[in-house]
């Protein structure tokens, strides 16, 4: 008879095990995948489901692709249910049947045990191009989703271990590079046919009636833990608002609008008054609204709820058809996983950030860059490629400074920045410069991390970008007296010396062989008052060029001179206010 203790150190076991399972699937999706955005981006995120569809494994990789992987394979199961058999494979994108973003590809694989499906392996990575009107598949002037790129609904691309040529043949004959999104494809597969083996190792060391159990189990007890983590906030109605700069077509600010509402062990996150759906592709599908809205409330009610469906289940989430956070098919919404959603995320912050007290963040830089493309000339191949490295800063929190290069909020640092020799090798351009930008943090108590300068001069003949991203027009914000984040600033340098600043959301552009594009990204908002933070860590700022002495003075109320602080200035100038 096993007692209560080796029960409890047994669903331990198995619900660590779960973990690893899904920590070595992206292990092996990064070390056998052939395109930058996946070896090195890491732009990519694996799961666990159980039979009925419900997350209940997920590693800390991008958080708005991890947890939309419950809604892909309920998709799957709604579509399939009954003709699900071992060796089968599935693959699904589209947005309004489970997806996140056309770039966003999902590889679904059972495992079978006795013709029941008893888990379901997830893999969601990006690609770099999955057709549609502009290469790289964001395309700032499309006006609905076929302009975007290739739709996949849920669809088998393996049956019983035999792959559907014919399936794969229709997906890469629409991409511009086929072969690298074929092979990547084939490191996602791979990756969950690992987690499939060691998920049948599990069974055939427990049982399948005890992982059932056991995976029962780790879901009500995440449901558990956050109603108890309700239960600990004052009952209530919070409102939260945040803003889209533009869609790219008309120049408004687009609202979004959240109330939380608070009852007992019950939260409701309700987004009535949040703008209409825009022409632009910045329309958010219900999948990746309802995950962005997860992820905050969670991100409030504390670090220690396992993220699954059991934590899912006490969170209703209203988002009104036809708004901004839930437009009608066939509305575009290429990125959405970027901006709305970690405006989403922003939003609840901002409501939740009194009964929260000091677990959330000021605002977080937004994305803004661009992709680039052409034709390769040392080798006369075509590419497409990404900014990543010019990614916005985290906001400050009570007890820390931001730190840098954590933006998106959608993203928290999942993405991460290229080696910068390597993207040099990657594509026809060479990088100028890569650092800290002085005096963009956004002062507190705890200040927000630096934006960062990046600058990069192309030599393929012709090269092309697209403009895609926010945060021209709305800082990130700041909390308990902080000051708000720098705005993103894009600038191209012609060879002729002209310079042109570029609009976040811009058609194609082609560019002449050595212009230079810079990027200035955003700096977090401060957390505090900044006039309540210590004299020696602004100093300290001061030597490593995070911010100027003006700066010093006026944001921070501290003199500095030659030797460090001015203690007597200083006290009589913070005198003053």
């Amino acid at each position: 008879m096993i007692s209560k203790m080796d029960e409890v150190i047994e669903r331990a076991v198995i619900a660590h095990r779960l973990d690893t399972i899904t920590q070595e699937m992206s292990y092996a999706l990064e070390r056998s995948s052939r395109s930058p955005i996946f070896a090195e981006a890491c732009d990519f995120a694996c799961g666990i489901c159980d039979g009925n569809g419900d997350l209940v494994s997920q590693i800390n990789g991008i958080p708005i692709l991890a947890a939309a992987g419950t809604f892909s394979v309920k998709e799957v199961i709604r579509k399939y249910r009954n003709q699900i058999a071992e060796g089968d494979v599935f693959i699904i994108n589209d947005p309004y049947r489970g997806g996140n973003h056309l770039p966003d590809i999902g590889i679904i694989t059972p495992l079978v045990v006795d013709k029941e499906p008893l888990f379901y392996c997830v893999s969601r990575a990006h690609h770099g191009d999955i057709g549609g009107s502009v290469a790289g598949s964001y395309n700032s002037k499309a006006t609905e989703i076929f302009q975007e790129g290739l739709r996949i609904p849920p669809i088998k691309l393996i049956s019983q271990g035999n792959l559907i040529q014919e399936v794969m043949d229709l997906i890469t004959q629409n991409v511009r590079n086929p072969q690298m999104l074929q092979n990547d494809l084939w490191s996602q597969i791979g990756a969950n046919k690992i987690g499939t083996a060691r998920l049948d190792e599990l069974i055939h060391n427990y049982s399948a009636a005890k992982l059932k159990e056991t995976t029962k189990h780790l879901l009500g007890h995440a449901e558990k833990l956050t109603r108890q983590a309700i239960a600990n906030m004052p009952d209530g109605d919070y409102f939260g608002e945040e803003w889209v700069d533009d869609d790219g077509f008309q120049a408004n600010p687009i609202k979004i609008k959240v109330k939380v509402i608070i009852r007992g062990e019950e939260m409701t996150l309700d987004f009535q008054g949040t703008d209409a759906q825009v022409k632009g592709f910045v329309n958010s599908a219900l999948v990746t609204s309802t995950t962005a809205a997860w992820i905050g409330a969670l991100w409030a009610l504390g670090p220690d709820i396992p993220r699954n469906s059991g934590a899912f289940r006490v969170i209703q989430v209203n988002l009104p058809e036809g708004s901004l956070l839930n437009p009608h098919d066939p509305a575009p919404v290429t990125l959405s996983t970027l901006t709305p959603a970690s405006e989403i995320i922003s939003a609840i912050f901002q409501a939740l950030s009194a009964p929260a007290k000091e677990r959330l963040p000021a605002g977080f830089g937004r994305y803004c860059g661009p992709s680039f493309y052409g034709v390769d000339p040392r080798n006369q191949e075509f590419y497409v490629g990404f900014a990543f490295c010019a990614l916005g800063s985290g906001g400050g929190i009570w007890g820390r400074d931001g730190y840098p290069y954590m933006a998106p909020l959608s993203n928290f640092g999942g993405v991460r920045s290229p080696n910068i020799e390597a993207n040099e090798l990657q594509y026809p351009h060479l990088t100028l410069c890569h650092e800290m930008e002085i005096d963009s943090a956004g002062a507190g108590k705890w200040r927000g991390g630096p934006g960062i300068r990046y600058s990069l001069q192309f030599y393929g003949e012709p090269t092309n970008i697209v403009m895609f991203g926010d945060g021209m027009k709305i800082p990130p914000f700041a909390l308990a007296s902080g000051k708000p984040g720098s705005l993103n600033y894009v600038e191209l340098l012609t060879p002729d010396e002209e310079k042109i600043p570029l609009a976040s959301k811009e058609s194609p552009r082609t560019l002449t062989k050595g212009a230079v594009l810079t990027m200035v990204s955003s700096g977090g908002g401060g957390w505090g008052d900044p006039w309540q933070r210590e004299p020696e860590s602004v100093w300290q700022d001061v030597l490593n060029g995070v911010i100027s002495r003006t700066k010093a003075r006026t944001d921070y109320g501290v003199v500095i001179d030659e030797g460090g602080v001015d203690w007597a200035g200083t006290k009589k100038l913070r005198a003053i206010s």
